[in-house]
């Protein structure tokens, strides 16, 4: 589909009806998040906020989704790509070397980051030549099933059912359709034109009066005024900064919750069963990206989380797996009656697996704030307390079996990686609180660290296939062993560890340097494809074990697997090593480059301030 000047063929994005998951550019605003198409076409977004219903919805059902198309009548090239350190994006069509048609996205953002702007803003303009231009504006309320009427005066059109509305805002002329608004206009030469869709509103004004210039330069102001924060200089720069600012447009601003990832049930494998809802805070998945952001100087989104979050434990009397990002609670999952993204079924609402035991969310926590007071953030006393609860739970809860780091839905089992996590939280502890100064039972915590680490060793262990498992009593390896030696647990030279490694290598590895994360059988259609972090934690591997050229040539191959955009989603065809899958983009991806790059530069003898 690529060809060699960076431009696109419309024409060959598509797959069953749809366009590829890497074919799409990502706006946000802390707030919530749209996917955009390269052939102009938002084919998803969640009005007001991430885990509100879609309003456009075509990436999980190209017949009966919403959408909002804008694109040239004639057949041409797209390029598309973002403005400097923002998340405003520009989708240029071309044809004969000429842009005849260029689009700017984004989603109003400001200092004042609790207003809540649920709109997006698209600005259309001819720069070459007069073109002629499709708009076909489709919205879906509550995943298809909710029945919507369409109300226009001489701004726009306004579309409603029983809990929802959306309008659009235009100079544009447009036709009301059976579900839907549209036409095919020309746009002179040199002209340009302001589209507005809201959410919630009840009356539809003159474009004018929602300021989209005074908006447009607001959002950039904010994007670039952020990303001088990052403090990192090294190699990769590129995507360090675009996985921080796409991570940062994850977050949930007025909570300081954060997103896995702005969308539900993008399949992890084509036509299988594996399609989740990803719009919700995973305290494991915030906790790495609170790591990540503390090695490039950011303590602001962290600080806020971790604070926030623990007011909510505190109050709750209880650690989950997972919460909402606006504290409603509700993550009942149920299945919606779309077709799925190229037939992948079911798509679903909401995640059950917030019902699991889960047990390394608590050293994941621990290690968080860990890694905040590293960077220099402000560990109180309160927040020391609060550490210090999440050990008095711990000291017991880790003997327990669970659900492991991958939310396995069969019987608890005895998790490797869920003890070498419990392991950690009490290592980040003991130093942690021994650099502030703070009182704590730290000989009891020593003594808990020292028996969880012989367990591990004793239990975790199998001698016969001379690797780590991934729960006491397997024969088989599990990718999340990468992690062992990341946490100081284990030296990566150690033999037991060398050999656990060959053994992912052997058993997890394809060609492409991608990595099942596993083989069992885990009770769900279609087997699993290569998850994205693993290799991450590979590269950092290698680093340990002085490989560091194989651990260059890993990460940029890594690189050369983002989309168009330097963006990640959460997997890859293990097969064809070129299709991403799974939720999009994904945070867990993005820590997993910043982390990996910070590495990398450190060996290499570059600087990083």
């Amino acid at each position: 589909m690529s060809i060699d000047n960076g431009l696109y063929n419309v024409t060959q994005a598509y797959n069953l009806g749809h366009l590829k998951i890497a074919n799409h550019g990502f706006i946000a605003n802390s707030r919530t998040a749209g996917l955009i198409g390269i052939d102009g076409t938002i084919d998803w977004a969640c009005l007001p906020d991430f885990n509100s219903n879609p309003v456009f919805d075509a990436i999980l059902d190209s017949q009966n989704g919403g959408y909002f198309k804008i694109k040239p009548i004639m057949e041409c090239y797209v390029k598309q790509f973002y403005e400097e350190y923002t998340n405003v994006l520009i989708t240029e069509f071309i044809k004969d070397d000429q842009v005849i048609l260029r689009l700017t996205d984004f989603f109003p953002i400001s200092e004042s980051g609790t207003i809540n702007f649920p709109e997006i803003h698209r600005f259309i303009e001819a720069p070459s030549s007069d073109v002629e231009v499709s708009i076909d504006l489709k919205p879906n309320f509550n995943f298809g099933a909710g029945q919507k009427k369409i109300t226009g005066n001489s701004y726009g059109y306004l579309f409603s059912s029983e809990d929802q509305t959306l309008g659009i805002s235009t100079n544009i002329k447009l036709i009301k359709g059976r579900g839907n608004v549209y036409n095919n206009i020309i746009l002179k030469k040199d002209t340009s034109e302001w589209i507005v869709i809201q959410s919630g509103v009840r009356q539809i004004g003159n474009v004018k009066q929602y300021r989209s210039d005074y908006r447009l330069e607001e959002t950039r102001r904010y994007w670039k005024s952020w990303a001088v924060k990052i403090n990192y200089n090294g190699l990769y720069r590129d995507y360090v900064i675009r996985s921080a600012v796409t991570l940062k447009g994850l977050f949930h601003g007025p909570t300081g919750m954060m997103v896995a990832a702005p969308t539900t049930s993008l399949p992890e494998v084509i036509g299988g069963e594996r399609n989740w809802d990803y719009r919700h805070t995973w305290i494991r998945d915030t906790a790495y990206v609170i790591e990540a952001f503390s090695f490039i100087g950011l303590t602001e989104e962290p600080a806020k989380f971790l604070y926030n979050i623990m007011a909510i434990i505190q109050r709750d009397k209880k650690l989950k797996t997972m919460y909402t990002i606006n504290g409603d609670d509700n993550l009942n999952e149920e299945i919606v009656n779309l077709s799925g993204h190229m037939a992948s079924l079911p798509v679903r609402s909401g995640n059950k697996a917030s019902d699991q035991l889960q047990i390394d969310q608590y050293g994941s926590l621990v290690s968080a704030i860990f890694r905040f007071q590293e960077a220099g953030g402000l560990v109180t006393t309160q927040l020391w307390d609060f550490v210090i609860q999440l050990l008095d739970t711990l000291k017991d809860l880790w003997k327990l079996p669970d659900s492991s780091i991958w939310e396995i839905r069969s019987e608890p089992k005895h998790y490797l990686y869920s003890k070498l996590i419990s392991w950690a939280a009490f290592d980040r502890a003991i130093k942690m609180g021994k650099a502030l100064d703070y009182h704590a039972p730290y000989s009891k915590w020593r003594s808990i660290e020292n028996e969880i680490k012989k367990d591990i060793l004793e239990k975790g262990y199998n001698s016969t296939i001379g690797a780590f498992t991934q729960y006491y009593g397997s024969d088989e390896v599990d990718a999340s062993v990468l992690r062992m030696p990341l946490t100081g647990f284990i030296k990566a030279t150690d033999p037991r560890f060398t050999s656990t490694i060959a053994k992912v290598e052997k058993d997890l590895k394809n060609p492409c340097g991608l990595f099942r994360r596993y083989i069992i059988d885990d009770y769900l259609q279609g087997k699993d494809n290569a998850f994205l972090l693993m290799s991450f934690w590979y590269v950092e591997d290698l680093i340990l074990l002085g490989r560091i050229k194989e651990a260059k040539e890993t990460f940029e191959n890594m690189l050369k697997h983002s989309n168009h955009l330097m963006l990640f989603s959460e997997e890859i065809d293990f097969n064809d090593c070129n299709e991403l899958l799974g939720n999009f983009p994904q945070a867990i991806t993005h820590l997993g480059v910043i982390r990996a790059a910070i590495k990398l530069n450190r060996v290499l003898g570059k600087s990083s301030e």
